[in-house]
């Protein structure tokens, strides 16, 4: 069928793989021709015409699929994406990119050689929230950024005993499964790549490490840290991310970011950057005589003390499926276009997978020693 549509194919029928089922079915600039799983009693039956495969390569074989989504558990990733692209196919992974960032890269060269698109779901990217604090950060409107810290208390509801999530070999950890995620949003907001990371842990028990820690310092002397762990019920789970700067504050709420709360002192330019990239904004400005403020070794003018809150005023489910549709019409545009610049590319994704390493190892190596 040549429908003018770009026809899409999804391997992995989960919950996650269904929920990119229902949000693409809405774009009208894609066709999900096929999908694939072991088990046949997850396909959708909501669609007219869809191809199932309960072998992947029926899939990646079919004529009408020209972006493949892999969503899958990490550790099939690389195999999944080699084949994809081995026939011509562009891929669109959920995160992480790989187990490594070694064999990120080896994705990431089979795909420019095979000169197709290949990038990972890092649709915190499209976040309307995201997306002003990068713009409140490049125009400095606290002053330079100092601080990041992420903490992330999940559910242990939807990762029960015996889940694939535990185990490292199918994972790789919660840093490397589940963090990529927050230590790509900070380089994205920052606009600047980590330059080393260290890492704690805690095991629940012998089968299950739920508590992650990471500190990451970035190129441009930023310090975050995060927190992830798995072990609360559903209704107490909570995501904030803080980020300190040298004359303000902000606080992130939610893994998929709704609010910003802050405050802090600026310039004129300060505030109408404010008004112009933060959604649902409420805004108190109270005039300053001017000064110079001193905050490390910067000295910045100053006229005026702001605090405030934007929101994404929709629900959180709705926002979530705009960024999907938002990450696949991306993908569909660099296919269209070879001068498009993808908002999340290959080598975000392998940059975060090499922080998660990195802290995952330290985090396993046992570096900590009594307190004397």
């Amino acid at each position: 069928m040549n429908d003018g549509k770009t026809g899409v194919g999804i391997i992995g029928l989960g919950g996650f793989g269904h929920f990119l089922f229902r949000q693409w079915s809405k774009l009208d600039e894609v066709r999900i021709v096929a999908v694939s799983d072991e088990d046949p009693s997850r396909v959708p039956t909501s669609a007219a015409g869809l191809r199932f495969y309960q072998d992947y390569h029926g899939l990646l074989s079919d004529a009408e699929v020209e972006v493949v989504s892999i969503a899958t558990p990490p550790s099939t990733h690389l195999d999944l994406a080699l084949s994809a692209i081995e026939r011509r196919k562009h891929v669109l992974i959920e995160k992480p990119v790989s187990m490594t960032a070694a064999d990120g890269r080896r994705i990431a060269d089979a795909a420019a050689k095979a000169g197709v698109v290949a990038t990972v779901n890092f649709m915190l990217r499209f976040d309307p929230i995201v997306e002003g604090m990068r713009q409140i950060v490049q125009a400095q409107v606290f002053g330079q950024p100092r601080r990041a810290d992420l903490r992330n208390y999940a559910t242990q509801d939807t990762v029960p005993t015996g889940h694939w999530f535990w185990d490292h070999d199918i994972s790789g950890g919660i840093l490397v499964e589940h963090g990529v995620h927050f230590f790509d949003m900070t380089s994205f907001i920052l606009g600047a790549q980590a330059r080393e990371a260290t890492g704690l842990s805690v095991w629940r028990n012998q089968e299950e490490e739920d508590r992650m820690f990471a500190a990451v310092r970035f190129e441009n002397d930023v310090v975050g840290t995060y927190w992830h762990s798995f072990s609360r019920p559903m209704a107490l789970e909570t995501t904030t991310f803080h980020l300190a700067f040298d004359l303000g504050e902000v606080e992130i709420s939610g893994w998929i970011p709704l609010t910003a709360s802050f405050f802090g002192w600026t310039d004129e330019k300060g505030v109408a950057a404010l008004r112009e990239h933060l959604p649902g904004l409420e805004l108190s400005v109270e005039r300053m005589a001017e000064l110079d403020a001193h905050s490390s070794d910067q000295v910045y003018p100053v006229n005026a003390s702001v605090r405030g809150r934007a929101e994404v005023q929709q629900p959180k489910l709705e926002v979530y499926g705009n960024l999907v549709r938002a990450m696949l019409k991306d993908v569909v545009a660099a296919m269209h276009d070879p001068g498009h610049k993808l908002r999340a590319t290959i080598e975000d994704a392998i940059a975060a997978v090499a922080v998660a390493e990195q802290a995952t190892a330290v985090a396993h190596a046992d570096c900590m020693r009594p307190v004397q």
